[in-house]
């Protein structure tokens, strides 16, 4: 008896400790909360554990509790890191959740499977860059932009999500890397109002940062607080309104820098 209950035992604690490393995939990944928290579920109760999620933006408590013997019980923090949306890890892991919930698997079957996931290869740096900038182009011309204004919004995109990636590694406060990489955008852009270039300069100042825009954050923000993630939502909800208020900053200094008052 004693000698199952120290199996559990540690049986818990490796539970746990792959659970939140899955966890800290989902949340850095955009999962909303509500996902989050039902896809862990469902991997918790397939090992027959109860589980309780506590997630912030800076750190997710977990605390994992067997359903049988409440006695054994372990619980753990885990810092998270900056996000990088992936929905290919959201999809993933909740069809693996779903496998591990109908089939009976080991928990190295379960860790192998969870780490060949995460090792899936990305896309490079630079297909990213430039289809960004791609994307960021067509909602120039989305909203009326002629052939300058969409050559200059990809011009500045492009060089901004450059930098941008440079200032992160000198591990400088995200919100000023955004403010920096919003100045860098608009102001490239803005050079079609300076030398009245096409007919749709003001076209190119607005849409050259909407890259920058959380969209993700922001509807997630909504859905945890309708699905009663009340804290958490605004908590994004604060994140991404300071990000916007950011790159706001970054457009007005290229107004203020190019005398731009009237478009």
């Amino acid at each position: 008896m004693q000698e199952n209950q120290e199996e559990l035992t540690r049986f818990c604690a490796r539970l746990l400790e792959l659970l939140l490393d899955i966890t800290v995939t989902l949340i850095i990944s955009a999962a909303h909360a509500g996902k989050t928290v039902r896809i862990i579920k469902r991997f918790a109760k397939a090992y027959g554990f109860d589980v309780y999620l506590m997630m912030q933006t800076k750190s997710v408590i977990l605390t994992l509790t067997y359903a049988q013997d409440h006695n054994i019980q372990h619980t753990a923090i885990r810092h998270i890191p900056s996000l990088a949306l992936n929905f290919y890890f959201q999809n993933m892991l909740s069809r693996l959740s779903w496998y591990v919930h109908d089939n009976p698997v080991s928990l190295e079957e379960l860790e192998a499977k969870y780490r060949e996931i995460i090792a899936t290869r990305r896309y490079p740096y630079f297909f990213v860059l430039t289809a960004t900038a791609l994307a960021n182009m067509g909602f120039c011309r989305l909203f009326g932009g002629d052939f300058y204004a969409m050559f200059f919004v990809f011009a500045g995109t492009a060089l901004a999500f450059y930098s941008r990636t440079a200032l992160q590694k000198f591990e400088i406060n995200h919100l000023i890397v955004i403010v920096l990489t919003a100045f860098i955008s608009s102001f490239i852009a803005g050079c079609t109002v300076l030398f009245s270039l096409g007919r749709t300069p003001s076209i190119a100042l607005a849409t050259s940062v909407l890259f920058l825009i959380p969209g993700v954050p922001l509807i997630n923000s909504l859905v945890e607080i309708l699905e009663g993630h009340v804290l958490n939502g605004i908590e994004k909800l604060m994140n991404s309104c300071t990000i916007i208020v950011c790159i706001a900053l970054g457009l007005l200094l290229t107004l203020v820098i190019l005398g731009i008052e009237n478009l």
